[in-house]
């Protein structure tokens, strides 16, 4: 199984809203504004990069998994 990497660059820490490190639970929540999307693209088929005006996140995701989330579902499946 493929482990999968993300960043996110924020322009301005106005732009996020909300941090939280809840060390109890071992987790981390991230939430803040991209503001417009200004372009989205996907580098070499493996990492999909969304840049808005207050700032980028990329996920280090490949082409056809993407398709694949992006096909209907079908409850027989």
């Amino acid at each position: 199984m493929m482990k999968h990497s993300f960043s996110v660059q924020m322009t301005n820490a106005k732009s996020i809203s909300d941090l939280v490190i809840n060390r109890k639970r071992d987790g981390v929540f991230l939430e803040g504004e991209l503001g417009l999307i200004e372009d989205i693209e996907l580098i070499e088929g493996k990492v999909l990069t969304i840049k808005g005006e207050n700032g980028t996140i990329r996920i280090d995701v490949s082409e056809e998994e993407i398709l694949h989330a992006l096909k209907p579902w079908k409850a027989d499946e």
